[in-house]
């Protein structure tokens, strides 16, 4: 350890474990989700699209890309 980085005696926190706190005798439990059978969230589909909306896409791009 560097002597410039050591803590000076009787400064900063006391070095040791935590104590985690004490459970109450019949305390009900923390709610638990099961992420791995919950149902799974799906959008609704998007409109339909008017016929060539999408003609755009089948140009090259000669140039930059965005």
């Amino acid at each position: 350890m560097n002597p410039t980085t050591q803590q000076l005696p009787g400064r900063g926190r006391p070095r040791g474990k935590v104590q985690p706190t004490p459970r109450l005798a019949g305390a009900v439990p923390p709610a638990q989700y099961d992420v791995m059978r919950a149902p799974t969230w799906t959008t609704s589909p998007a409109p339909a699209a008017r016929a060539g909306a999408d003609d755009h896409k089948r140009i090259q791009s000669r140039g930059f890309r965005c």
